[in-house]
């Protein structure tokens, strides 16, 4: 199952043994805690252990295992990195009788009853989440409000939570959250500020671009923000030079959400428009290299 299903599927069932695969830190941290809230509730010190198995014995980790809770219903055991003695031991382990819940962290060869993917979520599963969220607080959100506090963020969870606490407060008395409201409250991203500018560029709103710039320029060299430019140009005429979206997410390491945008502004703009502009990018940059433009002056050259 995903991450984003756990909470719901502990109601309906709570299993034995559960696998944590992924690489998201933040959602195997999220996963461990909605596992805790649900089935710890009394002597949180004796019933709650969490192991680094990597250095254990067999044996130290059958007592965990075989270890009665204390006035809770559960005794819950995280491991991580368990090595291939210990995850023997787990495979063959009877846990049907007792009372205590194994949950294993990236261990690939274990036999889990329930396997929780907590991969990076794609767009579909943060939209949930979000919606989850904020329903909790009886909290609607606009469409455009939505988008733009997943850009903001770059669709990492830990700064998804962090502002959706922040929005949560900030809207306790409204019954929407409104994209006004969560452009005020949500702290841009580096990375959203790059897209502000990009976006500039697409939309040709030359006035937009100079202004973003100048925001930019304040707390990073125009080196780089070229830069930046340059990768989005070269993204866009890979994108504007092939129709193979699953070889365009491998090479350019992007999601197909990002490729599908990219293309309803190369259906808008033209594919010469991106083409131009990154052999516009490479001349500039050849001439920066060798002395006879500033970066600075390049970026204007660049867009204008």
């Amino acid at each position: 199952m995903k991450f984003i299903d756990l909470n719901k599927n502990l109601k309906q069932k709570i299993a034995h043994t559960y696998s944590i695969v992924g690489n998201d830190f933040f959602l195997i941290k999220q996963s461990i805690s909605i596992l805790k809230s649900h089935l710890i509730h009394e002597a949180e010190d004796f019933n709650y252990i969490k192991l680094d198995a990597e250095k254990l014995k067999k044996e130290d980790v059958s007592i965990q295992l075989s270890t009665l809770p204390f006035n809770n219903e559960y005794r819950l055991v995280v491991l991580s990195n368990p090595n291939n003695d210990i995850i023997k031991l787990l495979n063959d382990f009877y846990f049907s009788d007792l009372p205590v819940v194994l949950v294993c962290i990236n261990a690939d060869k274990f036999k889990a009853e329930e396997i929780v993917d907590c991969t990076k979520l794609d767009r579909a599963d943060i939209v949930k989440y979000i919606l989850n969220h904020l329903a909790k607080s009886n909290l609607s959100i606009e469409e455009r409000a939505l988008d733009y506090l997943i850009d903001t963020t770059s669709g990492v969870m830990s700064n998804i939570v962090n502002e959706l606490n922040k929005i949560t407060a900030f809207g306790m008395d409204e019954k929407s959250i409104t994209l006004d409201m969560v452009t005020n409250i949500v702290s841009d991203s580096n990375e959203y500020v790059i897209f502000m500018l990009t976006n500039a560029i697409d939309k040709k709103d030359y006035t937009e671009y100079q202004k973003i710039l100048n925001t930019m320029s304040k707390s990073q060299t125009y080196s780089e923000i070229f830069s930046y430019l340059g990768k989005y140009f070269r993204r866009m005429q890979y994108i504007s030079l092939s129709k193979n979206d699953d070889e365009l997410s491998s090479i350019l390491n992007i999601k197909p959400y990002a490729i599908k945008m990219s293309r309803q502004n190369i259906a808008k703009n033209g594919i010469k428009y991106y083409i131009n502009l990154y052999q516009k990018y490479t001349d500039l940059d050849y001439q920066i290299k060798s002395g006879e433009i500033t970066p600075y002056n390049a970026l204007y050259e660049l867009i204008f």
